[in-house]
């Protein structure tokens, strides 16, 4: 079954709007359910808190840049990016704020530029600011031992090289001074002695530079981390996001119950659509009964109303379209509950109304309905008459219809499918046709009980009710090719409680209106007489 139609090359929107509408539950049901998740889950979720620091990275001194320097300034960044993370640094930070367990931290470099972002989650706000500014003290207090990773640092070798190296200098001033004062003087002594005091001195120089470089370039390093934002405790929570879950939830629940609505239909073998009913049958549509309230059903009223019109309809349709010697109408349906006996009833009104006489004949023994839609007892009837424990004369009731009369059920028959095809039930319909215009009978459902299949040959016309959006189609189309359907003299298709009329919509808004305007009028009058009454009461006091 397609769930949208195509007329020509344009989408037939108004079907998908109406699967729409006939799934509407299934639509709520899970648009329902999927928010309650949403909220139940949402409302347990513990709320978590979102703080940050920016840090900057000073990179370079200033001058001229060179592509290196830019190699260098990637991998320097990206290399704090890591120690932030790193277990060395987790650890301190536990150690320093007592934590069990770290927090959610994030670090990331804001692209061209030299900050570097620290964002930690938290469950306690306060906690998450506090966390998040520890983090950034740790790295810049710890920087230089990170890299070094735990060794002696490059100024305190060369401050050991130093002292060594002034050690040796004052060694060298003493002797070349010892030297100096000896007598007799020896000229070749002082000489290597003051080559070598002018090499230890070069030597001391030279080492006390490097110490002084690096010192500088330890004193750049220190202040190469700042801290450029620190972090303030979060006003909201980072997540749950309430709205935009919730909208999002919204969104997912109706889209899933769109989904599901569109699988339901497929896999739903549902006749919907009065094309669909009519391609299972192969029949077009006689008629088409629109759905009506139970008060409707059950009484045939004079006045106008959409399903008594549309009887109307169809015993005229009948009376032109079939000849004279049609006269017994058998009513079948595929399975029960398609409303067969509330058409034979109206279909008997109606052609009562036309000025012919009907006999309506409740051939279901096993739910008898037409005794309750005609308001009759049911203690004589079709069972009696078949087993002739009561004439024709005698079963027969007049119905409060003119030109109406019923043929009840009676009690239930023992074999019914050999009663209802014996000689004595073709008999009784020969006698029937003889004394009415139309005989009606009323069957039980096919699939449900073989009675059906036995009536048939007796019956001059078959007319297969069909419930709009109750019947299933693979129970229509295995009916639909029943030898009995088949090789019946004519069948007629009646599609009942159609949901779609439209063509009655003028008369029912202007009988509505009259209405309206009749209460109006009752309401104004009754007024009316209430003020002369008061009036009338003044003047005799």
């Amino acid at each position: 079954m397609s769930i949208i139609r195509n007329k020509g090359n344009s989408m037939d929107i108004k079907g998908f709007f109406r699967i729409l509408w006939r799934r509407r539950l299934t639509i709520l049901l899970t648009l329902i359910a999927t928010m309650t998740i949403v909220v139940i889950g949402t409302k347990r979720t513990i709320p978590v808190y979102q703080a940050s620091t920016i840090l900057r990275i000073a990179v370079s001194s200033g001058g001229s840049i060179e592509y290196s320097d830019y190699m260098y300034a990637d991998r320097l960044m990206n290399t704090y990016v890591n120690i932030v993370t790193s277990r060395p640094m987790l650890e301190e930070l536990m150690k320093r704020l007592a934590l069990s367990q770290p927090p959610e931290i994030k670090a990331e470099i804001i692209p061209n530029t030299e900050f570097i972002k620290i964002t930690v989650e938290y469950s306690n706000p306060s906690m998450a600011a506090t966390v998040a500014n520890t983090l950034a003290d740790v790295l810049i207090t710890q920087s230089n031992k990170l890299f070094i990773g735990g060794g002696k640092s490059l100024t305190e070798v060369l401050g050991e090289q130093m002292t060594l190296s002034r050690d040796d200098l004052e060694k060298a001033r003493q002797e070349y001074g010892t030297l100096l004062l000896r007598t007799p003087p020896a000229p070749k002594n002082i000489e290597v002695a003051n080559q070598l005091l002018q090499l230890k001195q070069r030597n001391y120089e030279s080492v006390l530079q490097q110490y002084q470089q690096a010192v500088s370039r330890e004193g750049i390093q220190a202040s190469m981390i700042t801290v450029f934002q620190t972090a303030i405790v979060p006003e909201g929570p980072s997540r749950p996001r309430v709205l935009l879950t919730i909208t999002l939830g919204f969104i997912t629940g109706l889209v899933g119950g769109l989904g599901l609505a569109l699988i339901l239909e497929n896999l739903d073998t549902t006749l919907y659509e009065i094309e669909d009913i009519e391609t299972a049958t192969k029949l077009p549509a006689l008629a088409k009964i629109p759905r009506a309230n139970k008060a409707e059903i059950t009484a045939f009223q004079e006045k106008f109303s959409p399903l008594v019109e549309a009887f109307r309809n169809l015993a005229t349709n009948l009376l032109v379209t079939h000849h004279q010697s049609k006269k017994v109408l058998l009513l079948v349906s595929a399975e029960p509950n398609q409303g067969k006996s509330m058409i034979a009833f109206h279909l008997a009104c109606s052609l009562a109304e036309l000025g012919k006489n009907v006999v309506a004949v409740d051939c279901d023994t096993r739910i008898p309905r037409l005794q309750s839609l005609f308001h009759l007892p049911n203690q004589i009837g079709l069972k009696d008459v078949l087993e002739q424990e009561a004439s024709l004369e005698d079963a027969l009731q007049m119905s409060s219809f003119e030109g109406v009369q019923v043929l009840t059920s009676g009690s239930q028959l023992a074999h019914p499918s050999q009663m209802l095809g014996s000689i004595q039930m073709a008999k009784l319909l020969k006698s029937l046709k003889q004394q009415f215009d139309y005989v009606l009978l009323d069957s039980p459902a096919m699939l449900a009980v073989a009675d059906v299949a036995a009536l048939t040959p007796n019956a001059d016309c078959l007319i297969l009710v069909v419930r709009q959006a109750h019947a299933k189609k693979e129970a229509v189309q295995t009916v639909s090719s029943f030898p009995a359907v088949q090789n019946s003299k004519s069948t007629f298709l009646i599609v009942n409680e159609v949901e779609d009329i439209t063509h009655y919509s003028y008369y029912k808004d202007r009988n509505k209106t009259g209405s309206l305007l009749d209460v109006v009028k009752g309401f104004l009058r009754r007024i009316r007489g209430t003020i002369l009454k008061r009036s009338a009461v003044d003047v005799v006091r």
